[in-house]
């Protein structure tokens, strides 16, 4: 009879962990953590010309203690991005370091860090004539870290 508690229990036991913690998939970062964006500030001074540019932004997400966190869910959002290669700007979710094979994808969009606790978006802009700003804002939990990116027109 103690055999088939102890059995129940610990089915019991690894259910709750199985819940507890989820299936594997990535995690917030915990409190106190911080995200850093590099570069921190893009100033493009547009000449005129007509074109589509591509900036990298890095984003390192670590904890209190100043290690970095692998495997975290991050959230991306720039305010003019759309899906769209026509409109000012065109996010990118890369799934390797060096972004070989981006996906356009929509603002906001969920990312994960590597093992480094690193993450490459890609951004795509457009020139010609035009002014804008906005931050890139990246969240994680509590953590937030912000880029500033702007194309002024001379």
């Amino acid at each position: 009879m103690k055999k088939s508690y102890f059995l129940l229990f610990t089915v019991y036991c690894l259910l709750f962990t199985v819940l507890f913690w989820g299936c594997g998939g990535s995690v917030s970062a915990p409190p106190d953590s911080t995200i850093t964006i590099n570069p921190e500030t893009v100033t493009i001074t547009d000449s005129g010309d007509e074109a589509t540019h591509t900036q990298y932004f890095t984003i390192l997400v670590k904890d209190s203690n100043g290690t970095p966190l692998g495997d975290i869910k991050i959230t991306i959002s720039f305010p003019w991005a759309k899906p769209d290669p026509t409109d000012l700007v065109q996010l990118y979710k890369c799934e390797d370091p060096k972004c070989e094979t981006p996906e356009a994808v929509n603002s906001p969009f969920d990312a994960e860090t590597d093992e480094s606790g690193t993450y490459t978006l890609r951004f795509d802009y457009q020139s010609g004539w035009l002014e804008y700003k906005g931050d890139v804002e990246v969240r994680s939990g509590s953590a937030f870290g912000s880029a500033t990116f702007e194309v002024t027109y001379e």
